[in-house]
């Protein structure tokens, strides 16, 4: 009698586990027969990939920032709305964000949930385009929440080696691509308009600038300048430290975009003026001399590609400052006054096409409001550093503030953007008003044990388009 219990729970098993075969085998028949072999094999993998991604979010860390740094932006899916690259490896590495990892929000959160809250209720509401709308939740959020609860998992210190290393082979890719005229994405054609917008190359002054997989050297650039806070914030050897910001120094160069190469010098600059006066100076000297001397081979070859872009550059900075005229056509929320398409996926605001910056974009999409809640996070993160209570990530973005006045969130930059944003957010959760030191590491009392020790426990589709800056 007691046994009898035990046996029909064998039972059970048994013929579970055949039922389970028997649904496993006809799928496999079925499935491509009426979808496609290769979409049978792409959901297969894509489960793999979300299961690993639970299991060990180390391993998400890096298959995120791989697809961010060496996958061009015209690779996605296009219905029934467009994701790139990123966006679809974010998708796949959520579920590894989530698992076992509580979020706690805090301010920087709460700043950025009303943000999108707004650009939201912009779209629901019809006083936004869907595009835009589709553009915030899913490229830039996603990739917020990646950054922000997905290296909570993960750990920094292994967060910011990888970013060292893969910005760096990005880096070193461009210079490759520069020297030898060589960029291999070039020649993956996708019959989408992604592609048409950003699968060619730029010329400037004679020269052809390098983009790698950004699809636009100003991507390129700034994304590059943007790491140079973290390799410096990295407990690496002098010589390591040094060379690595070489590289990213070189590739910030080769892309000749002045926002780039100005963004990866106030990155630079940022980084030993405003870290914590806890923080290791050891090989301050060795990165002061690897810019000047970046900065004494590299400036005339510069100043000659620039002289002789000579009037069109000169053209590209007037057009920018006319786009202040767009300020007094905005809305609280929504579209600004003037905004027409005369054909699909072509429009205009009072007469503008390409809207090349970041906070007049915002306010003509989303209304002033919007704008203004995105310039006063500026104001926040300007006095954070200046008070040297920030962080690494903080750094980063703020280096690229002045960018953004001149350029929209393109391609992958803007994720990349967004990514380094939600690791900002993990820093102030943790050390709200304190001195931060190296590697993420503050007052051990607040900083969660998984975020310190080596060892983990386990926009549009382009909503504004760009000159050549």
């Amino acid at each position: 009698m007691i046994a009898m219990p035990f046996t029909l729970r064998q039972n059970d098993r048994v013929v579970s586990g055949i039922a389970i075969a028997l649904a496993i085998g006809i799928g496999a028949v079925i499935a491509p027969a009426a979808v496609g072999g290769e979409y049978v094999i792409a959901a297969i993998v894509g489960v793999l990939l979300i299961l690993a991604s639970a299991a060990h979010p180390k391993f998400a860390v890096l298959l995120w920032l791989l697809s961010a740094c060496f996958l061009p932006f015209w690779v996605g899916v296009e219905n029934p709305f467009y994701l790139p690259a990123s966006s679809l490896a974010g998708l796949l590495v959520l579920c590894g964000a989530f698992v076992r990892n509580p979020w706690r929000i805090g301010r920087v959160d709460t700043a950025v949930l009303l943000f999108c809250a707004l650009c939201l209720v912009c779209g629901v509401v019809g006083l936004s385009r869907p595009g835009d709308v589709t553009n915030v939740m899913t490229q830039w959020l996603l990739s917020f929440v990646v950054g922000r609860l997905l290296v909570q998992r993960a750990g920094l210190p292994f967060t910011y080696r990888a970013i060292a290393y893969i910005f760096s082979a990005a880096a070193l890719c461009s210079m490759v691509e520069f020297f030898f005229d060589w960029n291999p994405y070039y020649g993956w054609v996708v019959d989408n308009t992604q592609y048409l917008a950003w699968g060619h190359e730029q010329d400037r002054g004679g020269i052809v600038r390098a983009e790698w997989a950004f699809g636009h050297s100003i991507a390129l650039g700034c994304a590059l300048a943007m790491a140079i806070p973290i390799v410096f914030n990295c407990n690496f050897k002098s010589v390591i430290r040094a060379s690595l910001i070489a590289v990213l120094l070189g590739g910030a160069v080769v892309s000749f975009s002045r926002s780039g190469m100005i963004s990866a010098v106030f990155a630079l600059l940022l980084s030993l003026l405003f870290f914590s006066d806890k923080e290791k100076t050891r090989g301050r000297l060795a990165v002061v001399f690897t810019l000047g001397a970046i900065a004494w081979f590299a400036i005339p070859k510069i100043l000659s590609v620039f002289a002789e872009e000579g009037r069109r550059a000169t053209i590209s900075a007037d057009y920018r400052l006319t786009l202040i005229d767009l300020i007094p056509s905005m809305n609280p929320l929504g579209l600004a006054n003037g905004y027409t398409e005369p054909n699909r996926g072509e429009f205009y605001f009072q007469g503008f096409k390409s809207i090349d910056s970041t906070f007049v974009l915002l306010g003509v999409s989303f209304g002033f409001i919007v704008a203004l809640l995105a310039l006063g996070g500026v104001g926040w993160l300007t006095w954070r550093v200046v008070r040297r209570t920030s962080s690494a990530p903080a750094i980063s973005v703020l280096a690229v503030v002045p960018a953004l006045f001149t350029v929209a969130l393109i391609t992958q930059f803007g994720s990349i953007f967004w990514f380094f944003l939600g690791i900002l957010s993990l820093h102030d959760r943790l050390n709200p008003d304190r001195r931060v030191n190296a590697e993420g590491q503050g007052d051990s009392s607040l900083v969660d044990a998984r975020l310190t020790e080596t060892k983990s426990t386990a926009i549009s589709n382009k909503i504004g388009s760009v000159k050549d800056v």
